[in-house]
């Protein structure tokens, strides 16, 4: 939207005409003529649908037939905004015959601006606030300034009406010469702050300071107002952001406490537990969103931490539990990573290799190359005493092998043919 068509339309709802209702006064309760009710009716239904040519048509007709002022007005104003060309005698014959009412005054101040007279409409403008400094004429001022390009004029003007009346939009105006055509970022985003801080996010007030803060990658400012509009706005999706963020400046912690305190995203909560090997923390998490869901994601999740709680004390006990809900997951749930974690548990502990390997391969039909499952696979086969096999595989690892745990296997495979060639 270009800021002159943006000026039309701010003038226009500040001139308080074509509304969406007419104001009830003593004028327009006394009926003039039979049809006056059936008239206005229609016409209101006319604006509230947005047909404003055939509301026009019809307060055009009320005003000849009754003469009351707030019908010329209502004609004056639609007849502006759109830009009949008798919008102008309208205005003028408004001006001459009821002086006292200052709608036809400011519509002549956007008038004067369609036709670009600028220095007319800041005449009209000044004479107005002479009249009366209400919000409504400053903010027109500025309005008219900022067509003009007169930015310091314009600042001055909106900066006077949020004195009277702090509303969002016209905090919006300032910020936007603050910052778009001043050049002063910090007090546009004082204003923003200060507003966000007093009255709240408001429909547009943190996005504000979101793009701002995202133009000049200001982390911590995105924290604080994504946590501001999450007060408003408790969602997943903005906690979500609070998180990512918090995870980018690798405040683990505070993540952390977000999460657990909003009780959101408990996915991404368990996620962190297990990065951070919390699995005792993870475990009952997963447990206790198994029993609230019956998903068997979650009774995978189960298994899992429970083969990392218990690594160095895996007694037939834990392994029977930790098997009977892979058991269940497996059976049910086609997901690469429980098939794989299952399949090696069983090789690696020796219950079930055959099985084991089974899975495993389940595992690399939908992942083939996943380098874990690859390993897995000639783990199984190494324990079959299929060494040649295994070696086959664990050469796709090359020599830049980083996890400590596929070494050792690597080292296994290689003693394994050592052992197996002929003397």
């Amino acid at each position: 939207m270009s800021r002159y068509y943006s000026f039309i339309i701010v003038l226009f709802l500040l001139a308080g005409c074509a509304t969406k209702e007419v104001v009830v006064t003593k004028e327009t309760t006394k009926k003039v003529f039979e049809e006056e009710d059936n008239l206005i009716l229609q016409a209101l239904d006319y604006q509230q649908n947005g047909d404003y040519v055939n509301a026009r048509k019809i307060y055009h007709t009320l005003y000849e037939q009754s003469q009351k002022k707030v019908y010329l007005t209502e004609d004056a104003g639609l007849a502006f905004v759109l830009g009949d060309p008798d919008a102008r005698d309208l205005i003028m014959q408004g001006i001459q015959k009821y002086p006292e009412e200052k709608n036809f005054n400011r519509l002549l101040v956007g008038q004067l601006v369609k036709e670009k007279r600028y220095e007319e409409a800041e005449k009209e403008i000044l004479k107005l606030i002479e009249y009366d400094k209400t919000v409504q004429h400053l903010s027109i001022a500025g309005n008219l300034y900022l067509q003009m390009k007169e930015y310091d004029l314009a600042l001055k003007y909106f900066e006077s009406a949020y004195k009277q009346e702090q509303s969002e939009d016209l905090l919006l105006n300032i910020v936007e010469l603050l910052y778009r055509f001043l050049g002063r970022k910090d007090d546009a985003v004082a204003y923003l702050e200060t507003y966000a801080n007093v009255e709240g996010c408001g429909e547009h007030t943190c996005f504000k300071l979101i793009e701002i803060y995202g133009r000049d990658r200001n982390v911590q400012g995105l924290i604080a107002t994504y946590k501001k509009l999450y007060k408003e706005q408790p969602t997943d999706e903005i906690a979500k952001k609070i998180v990512e963020l918090m995870l980018y400046t690798k405040d683990i912690k505070g993540a952390t406490h977000f999460l657990e305190k909003t009780g959101l995203n408990q996915d991404m909560l368990i996620q962190i537990y297990a990065t951070q090997k919390k699995f005792t923390e993870a475990y009952a998490l997963a447990e206790k969103l198994y029993e609230e869901s019956k998903n068997l994601d979650y009774l995978g999740k189960m298994a899992i931490y429970e083969y990392e709680l218990n690594k160095t004390k895996l007694t037939p006990e834990i392994l029977q539990s930790i098997s009977k809900k892979f058991e269940e997951v497996t059976g049910l749930l086609k997901d690469s990573v429980y098939m794989n974690y299952y399949g090696y548990l069983l090789i690696d502990h020796d219950i079930d290799v055959p099985k084991g390997i089974r899975l495993v391969q389940d595992a690399l039909a939908l992942e083939p190359n996943s380098p874990y499952y690859l390993d897995s696979l000639a783990w199984g086969l190494f324990k079959q005493g299929k060494c040649e096999e295994a070696y086959a595989i664990m050469k796709y690892f090359g020599d830049n092998v980083i996890e400590e745990e596929v070494n050792a296997h690597i080292e296994a495979i290689k003693k394994c043919l050592k052992e197996k060639k002929p003397q």
